[in-house]
């Protein structure tokens, strides 16, 4: 608005101010003003629609992105199920029919899983317990499972199939090639403002990039960083007499997560 003044007076006086009453000039003002304060809010307008438009555009990106990742996921779970059960079909074809029922919960839980960005912690170990119900069949009692889990962060919103990657690595890695077999310990915990989880096997410690890790491996720092930014990080390497693979967040950023939609409910 201050920037028209100058201008006002410069045309009163070159036509004589006395000539013009108080509402002449009010109106001469409006005149000149309004054009201009309507470009200005039709500029501010077009800004704010580009940046809506800019921030629907990453959004999106972000969506595919998390979508592509975990299409890398659900074939690579699957394939190795498989195998695993065509190995078990020669041995004993009655566990095979055990494992396959077990293997249509697994399947189930993937795919209502897969319709989310996020899901619980909680629905996430649903489908560790279904895979390694899996497992136990095919390994027996070379297989020992303990859980060191806080329940209390089952409401954690997760990228679906988190840990069962690492899950399915530490005993294909760990666990399997050993004739008498070995431990695998699955923890969540949260300590001095950080959630810890973590999945640790007792067989032959393993140095991060050892041992041909698979697409799930592979991934989960891309798709940590997509959910959870620097906020968020992934470390493998020996632990004790075993191999620990840990995932670090700041309780900050799961705190700060959006509300998701609804949840994939029980079986």
């Amino acid at each position: 608005m201050a920037a028209f003044l100058p201008l006002l007076d410069a045309w009163i006086l070159a036509h004589g101010s006395t000539t013009f009453s108080l509402g002449r000039i009010l109106r001469l003002y409006t005149s000149l003003v309004g054009p201009a304060m309507m470009v200005t809010g039709g500029l501010v307008a077009a800004r704010a629609r580009s940046e809506a438009l800019l921030e629907a555009s990453v959004a999106e990106a972000q969506v595919a992105k998390n979508r592509l990742l975990q299409s890398q996921i659900h074939p690579h779970v699957l394939f190795n199920a498989l195998n695993g059960l065509a190995e078990l079909v020669h041995k004993s074809p009655k566990a095979a029919e055990s494992a396959i029922r077990h293997l249509s919960d697994l399947l189930r839980r993937i795919m209502r899983a897969s319709e989310f960005m996020r899901l619980p912690l909680g629905e996430e170990r649903k489908i560790i317990s279904d895979f390694l119900a899996l497992e136990a069949i095919r390994l027996g009692d070379r297989l020992r499972v303990v859980w060191e889990w806080d329940e209390r962060l089952d409401v954690l919103e997760v990228p679906p199939l988190l840990l069962q990657p690492l899950v399915e690595n530490a005993i294909k890695h760990g666990i399997s090639p050993s004739i008498a077999g070995g431990e695998l310990i699955l923890r969540a915990r949260a300590e001095d403002g950080l959630i810890f989880l973590e999945v640790w096997n007792s067989g032959e410690p393993m140095h991060a990039g050892e041992g041909g890790p698979g697409i799930g491996v592979k991934n989960l720092r891309s798709r940590l960083s997509l959910h959870f930014g620097p906020g968020a990080s992934f470390s493998i390497g020996p632990s004790g007499l075993g191999t620990l693979a840990s995932i670090r967040l700041e309780s900050i950023q799961v705190e700060c997560l959006h509300e998701a939609p609804q949840r994939p409910g029980g079986r």
